[in-house]
């Protein structure tokens, strides 16, 4: 049995005994899972954190009914989707144009989705670390263009202001220093 059917059946019937710790622990248990669902569907980890907090406060509210729905996992998923779709647009008019998700094919989609974000996450590590390698060959000047520009997210204005430098000049060192980068990197 692969870790997403678990969540589906024995987690997601810990809400139905109404105890407060049980809750909680399907919280936990479930997060991760539904963290990784809502980047699948939108790419956006802070409205998928925003979307399970407010889908487990929705749950809260409504849980002395949720011993008359007869499939719990789909009924929070429905309700989970709604809340994504209504934070992303914030509408909800047209919530059943968010049934994305294939549910004969969730498992492999599912895991599919994670093994792409754990790819991804190896892939920008190694770009990163091969950028601190190659950054300390860059001019003192160049560098800190680059730190203004792309780590502060200054503007050519503000880093003008900050520099003394004109905005040509700026633009040429950030232009020459990009250009070292890429040389570097791909050599």
């Amino acid at each position: 049995m692969n870790r997403y059917s678990d969540m589906s059946n024995s987690a997601w019937e810990l809400l139905l005994t109404d105890a407060d710790e049980d809750f909680y622990k399907c919280f936990t248990v479930c997060y991760d899972d539904l963290y990784r669902l809502g980047l699948y569907l939108y790419k956006d980890g802070e409205l998928v954190k925003e979307s399970i907090q407010l889908l487990f406060i929705e749950v809260w509210k409504i849980r002395h009914k949720l011993s008359e729905v007869k499939n719990i996992k789909e009924y929070v998923l429905t309700i989970y989707k709604r809340i994504l779709y209504k934070e992303k647009t914030g509408s909800v008019k047209h919530w059943s144009k968010i049934d994305m998700f294939d549910h004969d094919n969730t498992t492999s989609q599912y895991t599919m989705a994670h093994e792409e974000l754990l790819i991804l996450h190896q892939e920008e590590e190694t770009m990163r670390m091969k950028l601190l390698r190659i950054l300390p060959q860059l001019s003192d000047r160049q560098k800190e263009l680059i730190r203004l520009r792309y780590f502060e997210e200054k503007n050519i204005d503000e880093i003008a202001t900050l520099t003394s430098l004109t905005p040509r000049t700026i633009y040429n060192t950030l232009h020459n220093a990009l250009g070292r980068l890429r040389e570097l990197m791909n050599g």
